[in-house]
């Protein structure tokens, strides 16, 4: 039984994967016309109210503890408010291939910091994995062509990308107290709530002053996608992920997307792809095997025990 609960949950995680890589094209078609500050805003103010009903009809009660007060608004901010606006930021001033390589080095600093707070188990064989994985990245940003049309403001992108990997990798850390209490979709609906709050109190003034229909339906198409799929599916599948299998066996999942973002923005708006930029990839998915068996072989040798 715990073998097929596994095997659905890895199912799910892997789908979790292709929506967030096509998320990355369909946002940078919409922030052409909506500011990702707005944007974000936009999105969840449309996801933090599903997730509490979601909350409500899983669990029966939205039960609040005042002892995780102070925790869920440094989530909310960190993880909402200033993570996806940046996230977002960085999409708009570089290509969707720069930003998902970025993006694919977040597990690193998730297994350096889990080994740092002993969340996680830190062997020889996941630095391996990690480092070949890196190395695959590297060699795809430095040889990989750039998006079609851009400027030199994708070094500031670049740059933007690599500050929401290091957030994106310090999450899973901040968050793994208080699922050894609650469920990932308490923890995440609740966490929405400041961090909805944070955005709102930044971007309140300009989205007052959207023009509603000047907006497309392409881009309510992104605003929609980015609140549901995106959000309310994939967040509470990714954290329970994290709650049941671990940060470290999750997060290299990360390393799907790049590739997986790469052929979508190929097939759609025109990002190129080169031969360097493949074997990159190739080197990335080596890694990612590194690490998964690793891990693997932690979680037997724990089940044996």
């Amino acid at each position: 039984m715990f073998r097929r609960e596994r095997l659905g949950l890895e199912i799910m995680l892997l789908m979790v994967v292709i929506i967030w890589a096509a998320n990355q094209t369909i946002g940078k078609m919409a922030i052409r016309e909506i500011s990702p500050l707005v944007y974000t805003t936009m999105r969840f103010l449309l996801a933090a109210p599903l997730m509490l009903l979601v909350l409500k009809w899983r669990e029966g009660k939205l039960a609040f503890e005042r002892a995780a007060l102070l925790r869920l608004i440094l989530l909310g901010l960190i993880g909402v408010t200033f993570y996806q606006t940046l996230f977002m930021t960085a999409l708009k001033y570089t290509s969707v291939t720069n930003l998902a390589l970025m993006m694919g080095i977040s597990p690193i600093f998730t297994v350096l910091l889990g080994a740092a707070t002993g969340q996680e188990k830190l062997r020889g064989a996941v630095i391996g994995g990690c480092m070949v994985a890196f190395g695959g990245l590297v060699l795809v940003l430095r040889y990989g062509p750039i998006q079609v049309g851009a400027a030199a403001s994708s070094f500031v992108g670049d740059g933007l990308s690599l500050a929401a990997s290091f957030v994106w990798g310090v999450y899973p850390i901040l968050i793994m107290p208080l699922l050894k209490k609650h469920s990932g979709l308490w923890v995440t609906a609740w966490s929405s709530v400041p961090g909805t709050l944070g955005l709102l109190i930044f971007s309140g003034t300009e989205l007052l002053a959207l023009q509603c229909q000047n907006i497309t339906g392409l881009a309510w198409f992104a605003v929609l996608f980015a609140a549901i799929p995106v959000t309310v599916f994939s967040l509470l599948v990714w954290y329970l992920g994290i709650e049941r299998l671990g940060a470290n066996q999750v997060m290299v999942y990360m390393y799907l997307i790049p590739p997986t973002s790469i052929a979508i923005a190929y097939f759609t708006i025109g990002e190129q792809i080169g031969f360097l930029q493949l074997m990159g990839g190739a080197v990335s998915m080596m890694g990612l095997y590194l690490v998964k068996r690793a891990a693997n072989s932690d979680h037997s040798v724990m089940k044996n025990k």
